[in-house]
């Protein structure tokens, strides 16, 4: 299923920091602004991010579906833990919202590449050939994403990540800014590759790696 078009009604869901970078890209790509924002932060409530009205919280959500919104993006971050972007992408689905895919015109993207629904491709990042990204999916600033990698949804490869070919990243997991995985690797779903960790061994899912050579730190909940 493929993301609304770029020329339908959308609202932002979160006004923080991610929201401003996801909102540049939208429009540095030559897509309408959104709607609006929401934000469950009341001191964000009337202000601007980008120029882009924040319209209150969360609350407002289903109001805004029966106004005519059909697509969201996720302006929600994250910082080792996707569990804030899953949730509110997964909430926004449940009402028949529509994920609209954003990738920022300096990004580089195979043309047979596959970019699944919602996810965010932003500046300078790379994804190459036969790469697969899924739903829902952050592909952050300078990241390189190598040919024939598969991104379940819901993952995050942070700024300046570089995964080489063939590398698998399970759902929800986080690969830290800096971090290297080499080809092959397989990352398990829930996991987190910390900032600038050197991944040269498969990672089971829920734990968290760092270091050079990457090593178990601890176990996460599932």
């Amino acid at each position: 299923m493929s993301g609304v078009s770029p020329d339908s009604d959308c609202i932002v869901l979160g006004g923080g920091q991610h929201a401003k970078v996801i909102i540049d890209a939208m429009l540095s790509a030559g897509m309408p602004p959104p709607c609006g924002v929401l934000d469950c932060e009341p001191n964000l409530h009337g202000r601007r991010v980008l120029g882009v009205p924040v319209l209150g919280g969360d609350e407002q959500l289903e109001s805004l579906v029966r106004q005519g919104v059909v697509g969201f993006v996720v302006g929600v971050g994250s910082i080792g833990d996707v569990t804030a972007r899953r949730r509110v992408h997964q909430r926004a689905r449940s009402l028949g919202l529509a994920p609209v895919t954003v990738r920022h015109p300096a990004a580089y993207c195979s043309r047979t590449a596959g970019i699944g629904p919602g996810s965010q491709i932003l500046a300078g990042a790379i994804v190459n050939t036969e790469a697969e990204i899924g739903e829902n999916v952050l592909v952050n600033t300078g990241a390189i994403v190598e040919h024939d990698c598969v991104i379940e949804p819901h993952a995050h490869i942070a700024t300046g990540a570089r995964l080489a070919g063939g590398v698998r990243v399970g759902a929800g997991a986080h690969v830290g800014a800096g971090a290297v995985v080499r080809e092959g690797i397989t990352i398990g779903p829930g996991a987190v590759v910390g900032a600038g960790a050197v991944v040269i061994a498969d990672v089971e899912e829920y734990v968290v790696v760092v270091g050079v050579p990457a090593r178990k730190l601890r176990k996460l909940a599932a």
